[in-house]
């Protein structure tokens, strides 16, 4: 039985695809302002925003917890597929798992887009479940910074 896995989950937004991504890669410490109760901070710890290799610390509630954090690197940022890849480096994600990794793309779809969420992680035994929650939280949060995203009528 392989320990390494992914999920993956999409949702329809009606945001543009640029202005998705934009908001992912470089306004990313705004994420709570859309949803303070799914994300309580995200801070910058080293490097740009917007920039491969920056660091940045979030600190978020999942699962009736409230008190959970991460650590990420912002591994690779492709401007031109509006894809961004999350690797988490400390945290909460890793008591569990012995590697995670997020991966974002938000594709242009008629006035709005479609954002993909793929998390790739590697379990330390087949008792530790996949990590679905985690994918929820990446949709919900998606969908709440969307609504931010386009003034309602």
């Amino acid at each position: 039985m392989s320990l390494t896995g992914q999920v993956e989950a999409g949702v329809e937004i009606k945001a543009p695809a640029s202005t998705v991504r934009e908001y992912f890669c470089s306004k990313l410490h705004h994420v709570s302002s859309a949803c303070p109760d799914k994300v309580q901070s995200v801070d910058l710890l080293e490097g740009e925003w917007g920039k491969a290799g920056s660091v940045i610390f979030g600190r978020y509630a999942n699962e009736g917890k409230s008190d959970l954090s991460c650590k990420v690197i912002m591994e690779e940022i492709d401007y031109e597929n509006n894809k961004i890849t999350f690797k988490v480096i400390e945290g909460n994600l890793l008591d569990q798992y012995k590697s995670f990794c997020c991966f974002f793309q938000v594709t242009p779809k008629g006035e709005g887009s479609f954002v993909t969420w793929t998390l790739k992680y590697e379990k330390p035994n087949e008792n530790v479940p996949e990590p679905a929650a985690m994918l929820q939280l990446c949709v919900d949060v998606t969908k709440d910074v969307a609504a931010k995203l386009i003034p309602q009528a």
